[in-house]
């Protein structure tokens, strides 16, 4: 058994502290105050110490939280203790500092890959967005083959002014603007192409024939999943009842449903939006998802039905398991210290002691 890998945040204070107390993912997990398996599995895997005779620094906070000049006062602490280092910054957007190794985050964009970028399964408190623990299904069985694909969405398809302003503008340019960093991150541009995108996907399903579409939109209304009641049952039983599900990027470049689809064995419908997936240099993505770009939207009902039409209905069931398999390697719990195990054993240099 290899011993802890051993961290240390030298101290460094952190950031917004008062709504987020106990810090990164790491961290969080390390203090007890995520599910019982992400928490047991961080304290087998690391020690969090505080001298610099760790094996690599951590960022306490997301990189989002601290103002440049404090990230440039920390940049060169850790630089004169000579230590590797990684930081978080999930749900944030924000470019890798020079003296960072690593930055781990739920979304970026392709075109603007870093070196020493890690993509996350996004996750909230619990062991990821495990629908089945959720429900209490304990005898999960996939879907039968349908003659029709069945797609579920069900959630907010944007503002009210954004929405306005999205039906004045062309599709061919709202579908690349979605997939642009500039445009994305910008939070009036964003609201107009990125949610709305959603309503554009829905629309191309709606007018073919070939699709079964089962589209419950909600409007301006968002709603998060550690949120119950009768929204979310309404969202769960859609979701169950069709076997692919849309995923569609709202204010970030990545989408809960997408995982949330993974846990019951939900085929994802990936609009592409430049964006990046966990473990895509192992994980074969485009054989168990549908993945369209979000420029070549209309392609969608003719690559769907290409797509369903491909599998036997033994082959169609093996899929849905296949995707329950891999959301099982996506729970935080697994992810997080298989990915260390991998810096540390594959990268030269990355953390010192070894």
């Amino acid at each position: 058994m290899e011993r802890q890998l051993k961290l240390t945040t030298l101290g460094i204070e952190l950031a917004q502290e008062d709504k987020l107390p106990d810090g990164c993912p790491i961290l969080k997990a390390w203090r007890g105050a995520y599910s019982p398996k992400f928490n047991q599995a961080v304290r087998e895997t690391f020690e969090i110490v505080e001298d610099e005779e760790a094996d690599g620094f951590i960022l306490p906070s997301n990189v989002s939280f601290y103002s440049p000049k404090r990230l440039k006062e920390i940049g060169a602490r850790v630089s004169k203790c000579g230590l590797s280092s990684i930081g978080f910054d999930i749900s944030h957007e924000r470019r890798k500092p020079m003296w960072l190794d690593y930055i781990i985050r739920f979304s970026w964009y392709r075109s603007l890959q870093e070196l020493g970028a890690i993509i996350s399964p996004a996750f909230l408190g619990g062991d990821g967005f495990d629908l089945m623990t959720e429900l209490g299904i304990c005898d999960w069985q996939p879907m039968k083959k349908e003659d029709l694909p069945s797609v579920s969405f069900c959630g907010r398809e944007g503002g009210t002014l954004g929405l306005a302003i999205w039906k004045m503008i062309p599709n061919n340019l709202t579908r690349q603007m979605a997939a642009n960093f500039f445009c994305a991150t910008t939070r009036g541009i964003r609201m107009t192409c990125c949610y709305p995108l959603r309503v554009d996907a829905m629309q191309v399903l709606e007018r073919d024939s070939r699709i079964k579409t089962d589209f419950l939109g909600r409007g301006t209304m968002g709603l998060q999943p550690r949120v119950q009641g009768d929204r979310r049952h309404q969202f769960l039983d859609n979701l169950q009842r069709n076997a692919y599900a849309l995923c569609v990027r709202g204010a970030d470049n990545y989408s809960w449903r997408f995982y949330e689809a993974l846990s019951l064995g939900k085929i994802p419908i990936l609009i592409d939006t430049d964006c990046m997936l966990p473990l895509e240099d192992e994980i074969p993505w485009d054989q168990f998802i549908v993945r369209v770009p979000s420029t070549r939207l209309q392609e969608l009902p003719d690559r769907l039905w290409e797509w369903h039409s491909q599998f036997s209905p033994s082959e169609f069931c093996d899929l849905q398991r296949q995707l329950r398999s891999l959301f099982e390697q996506l729970t935080p719990a697994r992810f997080y210290p298989e990915v260390f195990g991998k810096i540390r054993k594959g990268h030269v240099g990355i953390f010192r002691n070894m």
